[in-house]
């Protein structure tokens, strides 16, 4: 079976490799008009960290948005992604996919990339999301730190700001952590997952990508498992137009933009790497 299966005890794995390989040059072949020579590239982690990233900055942009998604993200931003990451990835078995890996691969690329190329996140913002994640866990980023140049040195201030991104975390949220005994605040809800039919087909690659895997059930799922929201919502993969995101308050609806994917897979696509 290709994509996500659920399993008991509400364990949520994708199978990895070959859905991200077809995945890829779907959306690929897709946007760009031509066949890859090679179907077994090592950028397909980088194709599953984008989405990855995508998601967990989309859900982290809506927790401190008031109306429209900001048009960069904030440091707040980033760093409630990198705790949204923690709260839904899970050790990799045999099998599956690893999502840290994945991630850390994809990091490593958006922060090598020149500030010209108007990626949707800046070399910057992919840094300091990077030393979030390698203050969270040094050893499961250890690959991302030496991509990053980031030294004993540097790995301690990650440590530092990833204990202060949690420690902001937990005062604004806290409260709504499921658990024994724990009742959550009055409409608090669940994070739901959409993903729209679109018209341009490399948007629908990536949208059959999306339907196929299950990705977003996953991790949606996971996050369900562990927390509620301010309020329930709804995260909408959708056609934009742009590589623009927004929340709508009023519908509690996110914006993920399937441009958005396509782009990191253009950019991957475009990289000699």
């Amino acid at each position: 079976m290709w994509g996500c299966t659920r399993m008991t005890r509400r364990r949520l794995d994708c199978p990895a490799g070959s859905i991200w390989r077809l995945a890829l040059w779907l959306a690929a072949a897709a946007a760009v008009a031509a066949v890859p020579a090679d179907a077994a590239d090592p950028k397909d982690d980088i194709v599953l960290g984008a989405m990855l990233a995508e998601f967990h900055l989309a859900v982290a942009s809506s927790l401190a948005a008031k109306q429209q998604l900001p048009a960069t993200y904030t440091e707040q931003n980033l760093a409630d992604a990198a705790q949204l990451a923690r709260l839904t990835h899970r050790p990799k078995v045999d099998g599956t996919a690893d999502f840290d890996l994945a991630l850390g691969a994809f990091l490593a690329f958006a922060g090598s990339l020149d500030q010209e190329d108007k990626a949707p996140l800046s070399p910057s913002q992919a840094r300091f999301l990077a030393c979030q994640l390698v203050g969270a866990d040094t050893l499961a980023f250890a690959e991302l730190g030496r991509r990053m140049q980031i030294d004993s040195d540097g790995a301690a201030a990650c440590i530092d700001a990833f204990a202060k991104a949690t420690a902001s975390w937990n005062e604004r949220l806290s409260s709504f952590r499921l658990g024994p005994g724990l009742i959550q605040p009055a409409g608090a809800g669940p994070l739901y997952v959409e993903i729209a039919p679109v018209f341009n087909p490399a948007n629908e690659a990536i949208a059959a990508m999306l339907r196929e895997s299950g990705l977003y059930d996953l991790l949606a799922d996971r996050l369900n498992a562990q927390m509620l929201l301010p309020g329930a919502r709804v995260l909408l993969a959708t056609e934009c137009g742009g590589t623009q995101g927004f929340y709508n308050p009023e519908r509690r609806e996110i914006g993920l933009c399937d441009e958005r994917i396509a782009a990191w897979i253009a950019a991957t696509t475009a990289s000699g790497d």
